[in-house]
Parts: C-alpha cells; structure tokens; sequence
C-alpha cells in the first residue's frame, strides 16, 4: 500500500509541475502574440468551462468515489450501474452545455465590448468551447474510473503528453489576435484526444465495465446527486471565496492594489495545489476502507498521514515567508514584491493549519461526510466577506488579508480538524499531539537554519535562491526522515477498543 501511494503521489506532483511549468511559459507569450485585448477575450470566453463545469451538481465528482466504494466491495455490477447511470446523466448535461453556449453568443457581446475587428473570431471561439464541454462532459466519467482504480499514474501519463502538445500546438500555431479561434481548436482536439485515450484505459484496466441503458438506475441517481451535490456547494463556496478578495480590494482600496494581492494568492495556491495532489491520492483508498468497515486503518492513515500533510504544510509556508519575498523580487520586480509580501505573510499564516488538514478533508470525502464541510465553506465565504468588507475601509489590503485569515483557520482549520477526529473516531487533542506537534519538532531547526542565513544575506539572483531552496529541502527531508520516517509508535496500526484515545463512540462500536 505504501509504495502504491507513493507513487500515486509522485506521478499527481509530477502532472502538478508540468502544469504549473507550461502555465509560466504560455502565459507571457500569448499576451505578447495575442495582445492585451485578445488575451483578455480569450481569458473572458475560456472561463465559461469553469462556471459550465458546474452544470453536473456534481455528478462527475461522485464516479471515483462510488467506483472506489463498489470496487473494494467486489460488486462489480454496481460499479457498471453507477458508470452507466452517469453517463446517461452527463449525456443530458451535454445538451444544457450546449444551450448555454447559445446563450451566451446571444448576450456575450451586449454585456462585454468586443473590437469589430475580434467579433468573428470570438463567436466562433464561443462555440468551439462550448461544444468542447458538451462533448466531454459524458467521457470524463472515464476519469473517475481511473481514479477509482488509483490509476494515478495512468491519469498523469495521458494528462502530462496532452499538456506539452497543447503547449506545443499553442506555440507552433499561434501568431497573432486573431488566433484565438486556433486556441479554441487545439482545446478541443486536446481534451477530446485525452478522454478518448482514458476510455480505452479503463477498459484495459477493468475488462468488467459494461455500459448499458438498462443499467440505469433511479437509486444510483439518487446517490451520485446525494453526494455530489454536497461537493457542488462545497466548489461554490471555494471558487466565490476565491473571487471575493478580488472585488473588495478593488471597490474598496484601489484596483491597482488587486495585483500585488493576486500575485500573493497565486504562490499561495501553488502550494496549495501540491498538497491538493498528494493528499487527493488517499481519497479512494479512504473510500476503501470505509467500504471495509476497517476503522483501525482509517485510524491509522489519519495520524500517520496527517503528520506527513503537516511536515509537508510546515515545510511550504516557511518556503513562502523566508524567501517568498526574494523570489518575488526576482520574479515581479522589487516594487510589486514590496506591496505583496506582506499580503503572502499573512495570508499564508491563515492558511498553514488548514493546509495541514488536507488529509483529514480527503479522507472525510471518502466516508461521505461532508456535507458539514459544504455547510463550513459556506459560512467561510459569508465570514470572510464581512470581515473584509468592514476591515478594508480601515486597513486596506491588510484588512483583507486577515479576515480572510481568520475565515481559513477557522472553518478549514480549526473545524475540519476537530469534525475529522471526531468521525474518525479520535480524540482532537490525540490528533494534535501526534500528528501537529510531532512535526512542528521536525520543522523547527530547518526553518531556524534558513531564517538566519536570510538575515546573513539575502538571495538576491537566481542561482542563491536555488542554492537556498536545495538547502532547506535538504535539511527538512533529512529531518524528517529520523524524525518521523524512522519512528516506531506509529509503524503499527492503532489499538482497538480500549485504546487512551478513543472517544466513546468509537470503543462501542470496535468493542
């Protein structure tokens, strides 16, 4: 099990990288070849996918998780009833994908002012993208089934070649404003490709699956909405606490205060993200335990697996306080390092418990308990909001920052840890001990190494900040490595019923 995990984890962070890599690059060359109007046009008809993507409630979330589930019960008819039920639901997305798209050619360019001369090239755009995801939305059920599987290094070893080939399609073909139209093009023929290729995975990895009308079914319906609906609230709430932050520091401080403060939050959601892939690699092997009915090893990957999350959490956020500013400096410019560093700070300072409960987030996925989750983001987004409603009329951009702080630790920290325990089965203060404060140990002299050789010299080129960064992963993986690799408490899985830990619930039912 360890050796598949890691590997799971190794090949989600190396689709991570390539993706983040090939953003940094295509970036600043379609704005150069496109310029500022057509790349904004192109970001404008582009996003559609995000919010269309919500036309599912969810649905295509719950396929892994109910593949996973049948799959570790050994019913295989469930798992082609659930594959075949989604498809059939998808199939009628699609035609709703499909009107939106009309729609939106209707009222698109009444609402934004589209140049003459790009007015073609974005209707066509339009209706490129929107076919793209009424055609995809049946077939990435495919997806889910791999992920079902933990077929991680299958998602990424399609996901990987179908980003540099859209990267380099989009440098070969793309020269100017007007091909924007290619873009749309190379979209579609991409994802297209990379879904078919997920299909005939998936029957290679399962010879079993069987999709059929008759295998619908009203019951399996009614599960994937129960459960995906749940992870459609909770996608809401993310994505409208991720555009809050945003409209408030431009209606409020200045609009040309919305950069430093977005430059801070995209370092901080690339951390974010590789967390984000290692921790989403346990989801279907929490599923499976919980098909199970194995208490005692969920147990056992909450604590050991939440002090790795921790490590991992630490590690990041001293990355992004010690030499954030440096790389920003080198990256952006001193004068935007000097407005977003503080904003990185503090929002990385609310962010650092909640990072460390990634684990518990995906494993309480796996169990199907979250819709308190759902229920928190909801109440985090209204928190975070108000507070940085009233905060920026006083502090600003620092106002922003704190309340939105305080809104992560609260409901994504400091709630999650103790509704995860709680699930599980655990005393909070158990889970704090072992997994929190066993690899706060781990993190303290690498990151007290690191601040003072920032405070002897600052890395101010490229080849420092390098020489810096190897350094501290060298000192934190060595440290963590006999701090918590060779440990033996953990080594075993936890004690049944009895155990000093176990809350009361818990000792009845492993009695």
């Amino acid at each position: 099990m360890r050796s598949r995990l890691a590997s799971n984890v190794m090949w989600n962070w190396a689709g991570m990288g390539v993706t983040m890599l090939t953003g940094f690059l295509v970036a600043p060359y379609l704005v150069l070849r496109l310029g500022d109007t057509a790349y904004g046009l192109w970001i404008l008809i582009a996003s559609m996918s995000g919010y269309f993507g919500l036309l599912d409630l969810g649905v295509r979330g719950s396929v892994g998780r109910y593949v996973a589930y049948y799959r570790a019960r050994d019913e295989h008819e469930e798992v082609n009833r659930t594959l075949s039920t989604s498809l059939l639901i998808l199939s009628g997305v699609s035609l709703l994908a499909l009107l939106a798209t009309f729609a939106v050619l209707l009222f698109f360019f009444h609402i934004f002012e589209v140049p003459a001369e790009y007015a073609s090239a974005a209707r066509i755009s339009i209706l490129v993208i929107g076919i793209n995801l009424a055609m995809t939305f049946p077939v990435t059920v495919f997806d889910g089934v791999l992920w079902g599987f933990e077929r991680f290094d299958l998602l990424n070893a399609v996901d990987i070649p179908t980003v540099l080939l859209r990267t380099a399609l989009t440098f070969w073909l793309v020269k100017g404003p007007a091909d924007i139209t290619v873009l749309a093009w190379i979209t579609l023929a991409s994802t297209l490709g990379n879904e078919v290729v997920k299909l005939a995975i998936s029957f290679m990895v399962e010879p079993r699956l069987r999709v059929s009308i008759s295998r619908f079914s009203v019951a399996h319906a009614k599960q994937l909405y129960g459960y995906g609906f749940w992870q459609f609230l909770l996608q809401i709430a993310r994505q409208t606490s991720g555009q809050i932050g945003p409209l408030l520091i431009g209606s409020l401080v200045a609009v040309a205060a919305i950069t430093p403060f977005s430059i801070a939050s995209r370092l901080l959601s690339y951390a974010a993200g590789f967390m984000v892939a290692a921790t989403g690699a346990m989801t279907p092997m929490a599923t499976a335990m919980h098909a199970k009915n194995d208490k005692l090893a969920e147990q056992h990957l909450f604590l050991e697996g939440g002090r790795w999350c921790t490590a991992f959490a630490l590690f990041a956020g001293a990355c992004l306080m010690l030499l954030g500013g440096p790389f920003l400096e080198l990256w952006m410019g001193r004068a935007i390092a000097r407005d977003a560093m503080p904003a990185l700070v503090i929002l990385t300072a609310g962010e650092l418990l909640a990072m460390t409960q990634w684990l518990t987030f995906s494993m309480i996925l796996g169990k199907a308990k979250h819709r308190a989750l759902a229920l928190a983001g909801l109440v985090e987004g209204l928190v975070a909001g108000l507070g940085g409603l009233l905060a920026a009329k006083y502090w600003g951009v620092t106002g922003v920052c704190v309340a939105f702080g305080v809104a992560a630790m609260g409901c994504r920290g400091i709630f999650q840890m103790i509704y995860g325990s709680r699930i599980m089965g655990m005393r909070t203060s158990h889970y704090v001990l072992h997994s929190l404060l066993i690899p706060l140990l781990v993190a303290l002299l690498p990151c007290a190494l690191l601040l003072t050789a920032t405070l002897i010299r600052r890395p101010s080129s490229w080849p420092e900040m390098f020489l810096y960064g190897g350094g501290f992963v060298a000192v934190y993986g060595g440290n963590a490595f006999l701090l918590l690799g060779g440990r033996k408490y953990l080594s075993r899985r936890p004690e049944p019923a009895g155990a000093e830990w176990a809350v009361p619930e818990m000792e009845k039912v492993n009695g």
